[in-house]
């Protein structure tokens, strides 16, 4: 989304809870991405990513599980995340995984503009 600043995200991921910010490489290249947090409450995965060329490995699938791992030894009991209504393919692989989607309103409000504006 064009409001969403990609390096802002890391460089505030990278002081709070920089340990759930998971990297897959490959060589010198990065193949995937996740962000997880967990605020004593619940976890949370956000922004997960695989390189389209390494797309079907199971680098999504991966960084999920080590994710779940790491909140679960914090204490976390359970992981949500958020995923548009419209994005069917992530909707698959989440399902795929075992999340069960359920109706909640999800509202939010931007504390700091990083882009030329929108939703949180």
């Amino acid at each position: 989304r064009p409001w969403n600043d990609p390096r802002a995200d890391i460089r505030r991921k990278l002081a709070v809870q920089p340990e759930l910010f998971l990297v897959a490489e490959e060589g010198d290249a990065v193949v995937g991405s996740v962000m997880a947090g967990y605020d004593g409450h619940r976890g949370w995965l956000y922004y997960l990513a695989s390189a389209s060329s390494h797309r079907g490995q199971g680098i999504g699938s991966a960084l999920v599980a080590e994710a779940e791992r790491l909140l679960a030894a914090l204490g976390c009991p359970k992981v949500q995340l958020m995923v548009r209504p419209d994005n069917t393919e992530a909707r698959g692989f989440y399902e795929a995984l075992g999340y069960t989607p359920f109706d909640t309103w999800a509202t939010g409000r931007r504390l700091i503009l990083d882009g030329p504006g929108g939703p949180a």
